[in-house]
């Protein structure tokens, strides 16, 4: 899930760019510089050699485009693990680089309060509607991902042994790209290696989004891969791991970092196959961890898979037919159904599939089935985080319902799991059914999944609450990728955000800081210098079962403060860990020997009886 709020203020610009300096040879095996002064390193890897395709030089690092991580998807390798790439004696200069085949998603919330209204709510779904064009179109040969390396690590990588951030965009599942919004800046690595001091290696890359990336259910559990996205993510942590050390990065050093769908990929990655399976990182930064849960394994998400099979005219799910379908074809199909979704809700993303996710994540941190080893993570939510995703179309009590019953398997209705949803969210506890439905998309989609992960890490984890107006969902994005000049074409930089620059530097060198040390506060900025917006020490917090957790960084119009959170109340996340376990225990898809207790509704029998996979 992304919003920018940038698009609104900033015209499209370009770096500036600047001839490099003349650098000595490395002696590194794989990376080299060639003798003309004005020619740009090389990256050779055992499948092809790069050029980097720009120098910066007043923050003084290189840029590699669209270095191949994996072979294309399409045809044969669809649905399967991402495949090593295949040997490319020709120079790249990275100006090859499609996107991930995507489709803009609809129904998001661009009138605040106006959607209440039946007029607001028709116009709100119309302005949501519009396709933009970097969220459309793309290409199956697509795994590929962007180096921004400091130039002191280019010129002696023998000597270096910098942190690697790792960038997971976010998108819904359904869209964005390393780079689909690098005209504004976001996902474009510049600002965080300035800010870092020229001591982090920022990567970036795409992954399969939509039906090439997240289908699940029983048909491809047995004949293909589920959630092949997240495989693709896994595929360039491995890429990390093999050939970050040619440009000077420290393998056993990656921190993970994303936002909404990103953030939500690595939350995954902690539960992949039962938290047996190395991330292959050692710290994360988790931005609004954001997904729809995919409740009935074997029958809505396969419902899913279906359903696309039939749009692709591969009627009852054949791989044969799926595979050698043309890909004009297959796009089509995947737009129409990611608009076949439940309306105000999706139909695609990490789904239980008995391997990579045995079963909801929730789940996996109830039972303590994650991975131990991470060393710390950054975790934060906004501070209105569902505004943009509740679209006005249900005004009524009884179109809530109706919603909840769209998004629930038929079992669920009938053990009366929906009855308990509709008393715990009760009416007369809101001003309106819209802020009903804020609250119930907020907790089950948005902040819980932040507070299951603190809670599964409580000694080594802060907190963070963007609340910086409007505080809505991706609007962190905004410091995140925050560069201090942009130029519009001329010779002279000019500041992107004047006023905003001393808050964004403080919240980005928390974030390097702790890429860097594993501490926020080690390497923050001097308070000195930020005035107004000076950093404060900012601890972890003390009691992760408290109601509101307490030491949350309140990052705020006025600068940083430590204080409570109250978007992810204990009893309500406790309620959504208790509605997973409901739903997983009465479908019988829960890992033997990890049945969560509930108190929702009524089940004797075996919570394991639909289970098949890891664990069985």
């Amino acid at each position: 899930m992304l919003f920018s709020s940038a698009l609104l203020a900033s015209a499209l610009f370009t770096a500036a760019l600047a001839a490099p300096a003349t650098p000595p040879t490395s002696k590194k095996l794989g990376l080299k510089f060639e003798k003309r002064a004005d020619e740009l390193p090389t990256l050779t890897l055992p499948y092809g050699t790069w050029q980097a395709a720009e120098y910066d030089d007043d923050a003084d690092f290189y840029t590699f485009k669209n270095v191949r991580y994996g072979a294309s998807t399409a045809g044969e390798n669809r649905w399967k693990k991402p495949q090593a790439p295949q040997n490319n004696d020709t120079l790249q200069d990275g100006s090859y680089g499609p996107i991930c085949v995507q489709a803009p998603i609809e129904g998001l919330n661009l009138l605040g309060p106006g959607n209440d209204s039946p007029i607001g709510g028709a116009l709100n779904q119309f302005l949501g509607g519009i396709p933009l064009p970097i969220f459309d179109g793309g290409s199956e040969d697509c795994l590929l991902l962007d180096l921004y390396v400091p130039g002191k690590a280019i010129r002696d990588p023998d000597a270096s042994s910098l942190p690697v951030v790792l960038w997971i965009h976010g998108g819904a599942y359904v869209f964005g790209s390393k780079d689909a919004l690098s005209a504004i800046g976001f996902y474009k690595g510049d600002g965080v290696v300035e800010q870092s001091g020229g001591n982090v290696i920022f990567v970036s890359g795409n992954y399969r989004l939509g039906a090439y990336g997240f289908l699940a259910g029983k048909t491809m559990e047995d004949q293909a891969v589920p959630n092949a996205g997240l495989w693709d993510q896994r595929a360039m942590l491995e890429w990390v791991q093999s050939y970050i050390s040619l440009v000077g990065g420290d393998p056993e050093n990656v921190n993970a970092w994303g936002e909404s769908a990103g953030a939500s990929s690595l939350l995954h990655h902690l539960v992949a196959q039962g938290g047996t399976l190395n991330p292959l990182f050692k710290r994360a930064v988790l931005q609004s961890p954001a997904y729809q849960i995919m409740w009935d394994r074997n029958g809505t998400v396969e419902d899913v898979f279906q359903n696309f099979a039939s749009l692709a005219g591969c009627s009852g799910g054949d791989f044969e037919c799926l595979r050698s379908v043309d890909a004009a074809t297959l796009d089509t199909a995947n737009e129409a159904l990611i608009r076949a979704a439940p309306e105000g809700a999706f139909n695609i993303g990490p789904a239980a599939d008995g391997d990579f996710i045995r079963q909801l994540a929730p789940l996996e941190f109830a039972s303590g089935n994650y991975w131990k080893g991470l060393e710390s993570l950054i975790v934060s939510h906004t501070a209105d985080e569902s505004e943009l995703f509740v679209d006005g179309h249900v005004q009524t009590d009884a179109q809530f319902t109706e919603f909840i019953d769209s998004i629930f398997p038929n079992y669920a209705q009938a053990a009366g799991i929906n009855a308990a949803i509709e008393t715990f969210f009760t009416a007369d506890a809101y001003d309106s059914v819209t802020d009903r439905m804020k609250a119930f998309v907020r907790d089950t989609s948005f902040t819980c999944p932040a507070r299951f992960v603190t809670e599964a890490f409580p000694d080594s984890t802060w907190n963070i609450e963007y609340a910086v107006t409007p505080g809505w969902h991706a609007t962190d994005l905004l410091p995140t990728f925050y560069s201090s000049y942009i130029s519009f074409g001329g010779n002279e930089p000019v500041n992107l955000i004047p006023g905003f620059g001393n808050l964004a530097q403080g919240y980005q060198s928390y974030l390097t800081s702790h890429a860097r040390s594993g501490d926020p506060n080690t390497y923050r900025s001097d308070d000195s210098l930020l005035g107004l917006f000076a950093t404060v020490e900012w601890p972890k917090p003390t009691d992760v079962t408290a109601e509101n957790l307490a030491n949350v960084l309140r990052v705020e119009d006025l600068g940083f403060s430590i204080g409570e959170a109250n978007q992810f109340p204990y009893s309500e996340c406790d309620f959504i860990r208790q509605l997973c376990a409901a739903v997983t225990n009465v479908g019988g898809y829960a890992v033997p020997g990890t049945e969560q207790e509930q108190s929702l509704v009524t089940f004797t029998g075996d919570a394991s009886a639909n289970y098949t996979g890891l664990g069985a």
